[in-house]
């Protein structure tokens, strides 16, 4: 049996209640696309004029909110740009980061905030905080040769080599190593690196971290003799293991000597040699 054919005229308002809904979204959606849009356009047209009326410098910046104590990594810290004229003469600029990587932050930093050198934890530290526990500093003078022309810098290490006249006998001056793999805690007054150029600089003095039994035979051989620095690389911590030597080893040999040569004797009628 065939049902007849209804149609609800119930349901027509209900469905144009959904149509008009939907198209109210679809515009709301378009107006907030077109929006964004205008505001990112405007952005960018300010910004295009903020570089060509400035001069654009990159520094570093906090890349989140950091607490104090937190570690110069690069994983907390972003480069970012900056109109010169409002930068910071101390923030740190990306090629300057190295440098200060391992160092800690002695205050907060809040996100997008500059990274001073006052920021770092070592800038406000004591000196004397720096030393191993156990160690003394000792600072003694230099001339051109010991500051290996002004090219020696903190955190090098170097040989200690003592020029002096035995106590004892006649002898001449010798020349012999005193400390080996001794590091350097500061020439001068600059304590670390502060740019990335390898350019000499003048400084009449050179600190150093050392036992305290080191420091007592620093003192002494300065005043008994003349010290002399020698640059090693920081890796290698072999000891300096070279005999004292006199100006008698570093003489040629005359015609004399070198005439001096093996006599060959006979005992018993065994062959030898004899010099």
């Amino acid at each position: 049996m065939k049902m007849p054919f209804s149609f609800s005229l119930g349901s027509l308002p209900l469905s144009r209640n959904w149509l008009t809904l939907a198209g109210a979204l679809a515009m709301g959606g378009v107006a907030i696309f077109l929006s964004n849009k205008l505001l990112h356009d405007y952005k960018a047209k300010i910004d295009a004029q903020l570089r060509a009326e400035h001069t654009m410098v990159k520094i570093v910046v906090a890349r989140r909110d950091l607490e104090r104590g937190s570690p110069i990594v690069k994983e907390n810290f972003a480069a970012r740009e900056m109109p010169q004229e409002f930068v910071h003469a101390s923030a740190l600029r990306p090629a300057q980061f190295d440098q200060y990587s391992g160092q800690r932050l002695a205050v907060g930093l809040k996100r997008g905030e500059a990274l001073l050198e006052a920021h770092l934890e070592s800038a406000s530290t004591v000196f004397s905080a720096t030393l191993p526990k156990g160690d003394v500093a000792l600072t003694t003078e230099v001339d051109e040769v010991n500051s290996i022309s002004g090219m020696l810098r903190p955190s090098d290490h170097i040989d200690l080599i003592v020029t002096a006249h035995p106590s004892k006998g006649n002898s001449a001056d010798l020349t012999f190593p005193l400390l080996s793999n001794v590091e350097v805690l500061a020439t001068g007054q600059v304590t670390r690196k502060r740019d990335g150029t390898n350019q000499p600089r003048t400084y009449t003095t050179i600190t150093m971290a050392l036992l305290p039994a080191d420091a007592d035979r620093v003192v002494i051989a300065k005043s008994s003799g003349r010290l002399t620095a020698v640059l090693r690389n920081p890796e290698d911590t072999r000891p300096n293991s070279t005999v004292a030597m006199g100006i008698d080893e570093l003489l040629p040999k005359t015609k004399a000597q070198k005439a001096h040569r093996a006599v060959q004797y006979i005992v018993g009628g065994a062959g030898g040699s004899r010099s």
